[in-house]
């Protein structure tokens, strides 16, 4: 308070006014301190030349003075008071400001991060052309390994003097692998490919456990494309499954035979058909005047769907010609052995080391099947029927029909399923490079029953037992002369126990 007036410093004793400064840097009440600190030396400054000698300043003046600098000092204390308030607030709002800094900082610091490893992934998934493949592939399998017991009769000898004797049993181990995958081309078109065990048997992938462990064999057993060219219309080509549909489990058709050749389905609303083209057999004469004769089956079939008894029943009727069958030799040849026609009527053409067998009837067919699903007791449940003639010239036994029911379906855990089948098949009723190669040993001329059944221990495990009761050559005896038959309907009897599972 240097400088003020001798008074006026008494006067500020007198009235109980302490007044310390401390300097506070960017405060407001700094400013009002000091304001209301000169306003007051003024104040004082004024009275006490007043109250000199010679004025006309009175004692009460003075007092009223007074009173004024004691409110003055009481209202400085107050803003004392806020002063010291907003200095905590304004500490801890920079306290606040410098927590968010800091984690501003920590998330720049890890956007940074992010857009490096960000960098990279994107450089490295450019450099792999169609990064998005994996998700446009989908693959699958199976493996079934069974046991497999087979007892029969046969023909021993020839001649009016050959008789009929029990063949030796035959217990064989047998797996089979499928492996393959379907990708999506486009938005209306795939490929699928499956590569199975086997040693390229159309009917079976089959391999038996001999020869002291030696490494078994891999073929393409699928390879096409499928292009869905309308809405349920599709175009298939190549090695592919059968194009049209059979019911429940009839054998007129084996599930492993995949024909090779083009197709055209149609699936929309009640209806269904296809017609299709295969090759069986390229057959090429380098002789420009010889004839090259490629067997071949063309056909179609139409069905129909509608719903009945609170399930589905299905009826269709397929027609198919096997073009350059007959007097032809359509047969699958195994590495080794010799061809065989599966029961087919045959002729020798040909002479000496020249002769071969071939087929005596053409193949036209014409097939009528219905399926009839429903639920049973909680379970699925189908009853069917499937019946053929081959319509083609001069052809004697000419039919085949079976019938069957099945009920459940083996496949979540704790599932099953059972089914019993008749089937009854004439010699040439049939294109027998196709048929089921269980039922009668393969072969057409054969008739009797097939028992299944099957359990689901967990998803995707399946124990099944196949049992076959069959008759052999219940048309034609394999030995037979002007007054004698000897073979006919010989027992076979054939048990399948396998384990399937699925991945």
């Amino acid at each position: 308070m240097q400088g003020l007036p001798p008074g006026t410093r008494a006067a500020w004793s007198a009235a109980g006014l302490s007044f310390s400064y401390h300097y506070r840097e960017g405060n407001i009440v700094r400013t009002t301190l000091l304001a209301t600190a000169v306003a007051t030396a003024l104040t004082l400054a004024a009275v006490e030349a007043s109250a000199a000698p010679g004025s006309a300043a009175t004692k009460a003046e003075i007092q009223a003075m007074q009173a004024q600098m004691e409110a003055l000092a009481a209202r400085l204390g107050k803003l004392e008071a806020a002063n010291t308030a907003l200095q905590a607030e304004n500490s801890e709002l920079r306290s606040v400001v410098e927590r968010r800094d800091a984690e501003t900082d920590y998330l720049k610091a890890q956007t940074k991060e992010l857009r490096e490893e960000g960098a990279v992934a994107s450089n490295e998934l450019s450099k792999l052309k169609g990064a998005d493949w994996a998700s446009r592939i989908k693959f699958k399998g199976d493996l079934r390994v069974r046991d497999e017991n087979i007892e029969t009769q046969r023909v021993v000898g020839t001649g009016p003097t050959a008789q009929v004797d029990d063949a030796a049993n035959r217990n064989r181990m047998r797996f089979r692998l499928r492996f393959g995958a379907e990708a999506q081309v486009t938005d209306n078109s795939k490929v699928v490919f499956q590569l199975a065990s086997g040693e390229g048997d159309p009917r079976s992938t089959n391999q038996t456990f001999t020869n002291i462990g030696s490494g078994k064999p891999v073929i393409i057993d699928l390879a096409y494309g499928d292009w869905a060219f309308t809405n349920g219309g599709n175009l298939v080509i190549g090695k592919q499954k059968y194009p049209f549909w059979r019911p429940a489990n009839s054998l007129f058709f084996d599930n492993d035979f995949n024909p090779e050749g083009g197709a055209v389905a149609f699936n929309r609303g009640m209806f269904f058909g296809s017609a299709y083209g295969w090759w069986l057999q390229e057959n090429y004469n380098s002789n420009p005047a010889g004839n090259n004769q490629d067997a071949n089956i063309f056909g179609a079939q139409a069905g129909v769907r509608f719903p009945l008894l609170g399930g589905e029943t299905r009826l269709a009727v397929q027609y198919y010609d096997c073009g350059a069958c007959q007097y032809n030799n359509p047969f699958w040849q195994p590495p080794t052995g010799s061809q065989n026609a599966f029961g087919n009527t045959t002729i020798t053409q040909g002479a000496g080391a020249s002769a071969i067998q071939v087929l005596k009837y053409d193949y036209n067919v014409v097939e009528v099947a219905a399926e009839m699903g429903l639920t049973l007791f909680d379970l699925p449940f189908l009853a069917w029927v499937d019946y053929a003639q081959n319509i083609a010239n001069d052809v004697e036994y000419n039919e085949a029909w079976n019938a069957g029911v099945f009920l459940g379906k083996a496949s979540n855990r704790q599932t099953w399923e059972a089914g019993v089948l008749y089937q009854t098949m004439d010699k040439d009723a049939l294109f027998a490079q196709m048929i089921d190669s269980d039922f009668a040993n393969g072969n057409t001329d054969g008739e009797g029953w097939a028992f299944r059944a099957g359990y689901a221990p967990v998803k995707n495990i399946v124990l099944n037992a196949t049992y076959y009761v069959n008759n052999l050559n219940k048309d034609v005896a394999p030995v037979s002369g002007p007054t004698y038959e000897i073979g006919k309907d010989l027992d076979y009897d054939r048990l399948q126990l396998d384990v399937n599972y699925k991945f």
